[in-house]
């Protein structure tokens, strides 16, 4: 077979979320099926090529004469590539593709998030007027988890056989934490003194990664907990991050909490593997990878226990209300104050990591581009 896919989250610099999800998805295809091809069209120049040395992936840059106006790379651009190059199916990886396409195509809707945070603004009507087409007009449509696929179902108006659940895995970079030195560097690069316990975040300006409740959980700990952990959250970017700066301030005068931007890519697994816990109480995630990654890092997690979390996290995790900072302040103390309870969640994290792997996800995905090209 021969399978094209749009590969510009793949190709642009600084990849996040689909970007490195489509990466790890697209190796492990390659070595699950090396006798397909695999060819990437992407659209702006790429910053590397994350598939070098694969044999069986080739990537091809196409343009738009007169730029990308109203989308019509993926609209026209795309699927006339993918038609000339005579490919058996067409994957598209990130939420939207081809109204109408001469390729049967393969859609990943990785959740309905950005319809459903502010259900009434353009922006959520557009996106959900966008995706509903593509789903609508794909072969057949995949996303992470059961509870992403009863949303599709039900917001996007697809048929419930033609959604199917494919869950994705850990980022093979994240690893237990062996070099003392190396964590006491990552700890010096954000502010924290060398040996210093703490629990790890992903704070944003977007309300969904609930970095205020966080925030306000922290300042309800216990004060002989706060003084033998620091908090670390990274990922607030201006102006949020001064914003948030200024909250913690107020709610912990004594300090012992850290905020940055974005940290970077090399840092975020041994950032993950040196703390004792990570705190994860979104309001609402489509799958939660840095779950999964907390599980083969070896550090323990306390996240949500609404939308996909917990059909993700399992037995693995605390699980708390994310909407309230109380319950969240409970959990953390009980992961805190309790060294053997932490050490039971390592050991059931890492089973429980062990379901979720590239291959199987690969072989399963596999299996639905043959299904789309028949």
């Amino acid at each position: 077979m021969l399978v094209a896919v749009d590969a510009r989250q793949a190709y642009r610099a600084g990849r996040r979320g689909i970007g490195r999800t489509l990466v790890h998805l697209v190796r492990a295809l390659a070595a699950a099926r090396p006798g397909w091809e695999f060819r990437l069209f992407h659209q702006d120049p790429a910053a590397d090529d994350p598939f070098a040395g694969l044999a069986n992936v080739t990537r091809r840059r196409v343009t738009i004469p007169g730029g990308d106006r109203f989308g019509l790379w993926e609209r026209i651009r795309l699927p006339l590539a993918a038609w000339l190059s005579r490919a058996d199916a067409l994957f598209c990886p990130a939420n939207t593709g081809p109204a109408f396409a001469p390729t049967p195509v393969l859609l990943m809707v990785h959740d309905t998030i950005p319809a459903e945070a502010d259900p009434g603004s353009p922006a959520a009507h557009d996106w959900l007027r966008r995706v509903r087409r593509s789903a609508r007009a794909a072969r057949l449509v995949y996303t992470p988890s059961e509870y992403s696929r009863g949303r599709i179902v039900e917001l996007l108006g697809v048929p419930e056989e033609k959604v199917v659940a494919v869950p994705s895995a850990a980022d093979p970079n994240f690893a237990p934490a062996r070099d003392p030195a190396d964590a006491d560097r990552v700890r010096a690069k954000y502010g924290l003194a060398p040996g210093r316990r703490y629990v790890f975040g992903f704070g944003a300006e977007d309300p969904r990664k609930n970095t205020r409740r966080v925030l306000e959980a922290w300042a309800r700990l216990p004060a002989d907990l706060r003084g033998r952990f620091d908090l670390l959250l990274v990922g607030i970017q201006e102006p949020a991050l001064s914003e948030f700066r200024e909250l913690a301030a107020k709610l912990l005068p004594a300090g012992g909490w850290h905020l940055h931007g974005f940290a970077d890519d090399a840092d975020v697994p041994l950032l993950l593997a040196a703390a004792v816990a990570l705190c994860f109480p979104s309001l609402a995630e489509g799958f939660g990878l840095p779950v999964l990654d907390a599980f083969r890092a070896g550090t323990a997690v306390l996240a949500s226990n609404v939308t996909s979390l917990p059909e993700l996290a399992g037995d693995a995790a605390v699980t708390v209300d994310p909407r309230d900072a109380g319950a969240i302040a409970a959990g953390l103390a009980a992961l805190l104050e309790d060294d053997a309870r932490r050490a039971e969640l390592v050991a059931r994290g890492r089973e429980r990591e062990r379901l979720f792997t590239w291959d199987r996800t690969a072989g399963r995905v596999a299996e639905l581009l043959e299904a789309v090209a028949r």
